[in-house]
């Protein structure tokens, strides 16, 4: 089998499979969807309680309105700009849509009203904590959204997708730098006027994401402003809407302090962010697995380009593909 037999083959099985399900009553389908989204399939991690009890609420309330269960991603919003791939998408955005889409499919198996896959892009926030251009992140978002429309008719009936632009929340973008820098001000007063301390994995982090302005590296302190500025992110008011959101369930592919999402990986092998690495394929004996190689994986990656040509795939980076051996 070849890489585009294979993606063909994944395509056309994405809706195929589903049976309607049965259920005799609320608290037999409450245990039953609860189950399949806290699957170890798809969970990378142990489950929190904070997690656990967001996921039970989230299933209760969906059971009683009869609506669609609502997961949703939080995500950078650009392609790392490192990569030869960005400013657009790639597979590592594909292959992790395929993998949302196969895990609310065993949900759907049991759970009778719908499953939507929210992706929330913090494209706004990226431009500045990581002078991404406004122009990479439109050109991100539009591609983005534009595998989203080619896949829709590939879905599985009563599943919806859909991708909403931090960035498109603002009237006037600068609404949104006012509310930074009201949050910068609250933390350093909260820490003593301190910028925040790193480790080393923290400094490791940013100096991946953050695309250096000329003569940012001259401040011994540009990492603990950049981490000062990601801290502010999360009081913006647009955030603070999406994490009061009673009818959502938190995903995030890595790990963080505090989370109440439910830690997925980007795919069943690689717990890495689809946004921040490429997608390859890896030849196995019977099948080929879907990975996201990050930066310094990718660096060590023995891998063969196979030409792709799959019709009305939309974009650039998916003329080709690297097959890892």
């Amino acid at each position: 089998m070849t890489a585009q037999e294979y993606i063909l083959n994944r395509l056309n099985n994405l809706k195929t499979g589903l049976k309607k399900p049965v259920v005799e009553n609320d608290d037999k389908l409450y245990k039953l969807t609860y189950s399949k989204l806290m699957s170890k399939k798809f969970r990378k991690l142990k489950a929190t309680e904070a997690t656990e009890e967001v996921v039970e609420r989230v299933v209760k309330d969906a059971i009683k309105t009869k609506s669609p269960i609502v997961v949703s991603t939080l995500f950078g919003g650009n392609k790392l700009w490192r990569f030869e791939e960005a400013p657009d998408i790639d597979w590592a955005e594909l292959f992790n849509l395929f993998y949302y889409i196969d895990w609310m499919k065993t949900v759907m198996e049991v759970y009778p009203y719908g499953a939507v896959i929210d992706y929330y892009s913090q494209d706004i926030s990226v431009e500045s904590l990581n002078n991404v251009p406004r122009s990479e992140t439109d050109n991100y978002s539009r591609t983005f959204r534009e595998l989203i429309e080619w896949l829709k008719p590939f879905l599985p009936e009563g599943m919806n997708i859909l991708y909403i632009r931090q960035y498109e929340e603002y009237d006037d973008p600068s609404d949104y730098h006012q509310e930074i820098e009201a949050g910068k001000q609250a933390i350093l007063q909260q820490n003593g006027g301190k910028l925040p301390e790193l480790s080393e994995a923290m400094k490791a982090a940013t100096e991946l994401n953050v695309k250096l302005k000329p003569g940012q590296d001259t401040d011994s302190q540009w990492r603990e402003k950049v981490e000062l500025e990601h801290q502010s992110i999360f009081q913006s008011k647009t955030l603070g809407k999406l994490f009061a959101n009673p009818n959502r369930i938190s995903l995030s592919p890595t790990d963080y302090e505090d989370s109440n999402s439910i830690i997925t990986g980007s795919t069943k092998r690689s717990y890495a962010k689809f946004w921040a690495g490429v997608g390859a394929l890896q030849k196995g004996e019977a099948k080929y697995n879907e990975l996201v190689l990050t930066p310094k994986q990718l660096e060590t990656a023995n891998f063969e380009w196979q030409d792709m040509d799959i019709d009305g795939l939309p974009g650039k980076n998916f003329k080709r593909i690297r097959v890892v051996s």
